[in-house]
């Protein structure tokens, strides 16, 4: 899958489920689909991959946006 509607797609066709971070306003681009929240799940893993030397300055500002805001797992 490449985009994102692709996504919503599988989604649509029920062969998929999507979890979403709180806040994203992207479902709401469908009025076939509806969003369910998950209440008392733990947290899950971030997880941020780049190819090494990528020139995209955005992948260098995203990394540096990413360390500031997200906190380390509990020792």
């Amino acid at each position: 899958m490449e985009s994102y509607e692709d996504k919503l797609e599988l989604v649509a066709s029920g062969r998929a489920i999507a979890v979403l971070p709180v806040g994203d306003l992207r479902s709401s681009l469908r009025p076939d689909l509806v969003t369910v929240p998950i209440e008392g799940a733990p947290p899950s893993r971030v997880v941020v991959v780049s190819r090494k030397g990528d020139p995209n300055p955005m992948i260098r500002s995203f990394r540096l946006a990413a360390k500031a805001v997200l906190t380390a797992p509990a020792a």
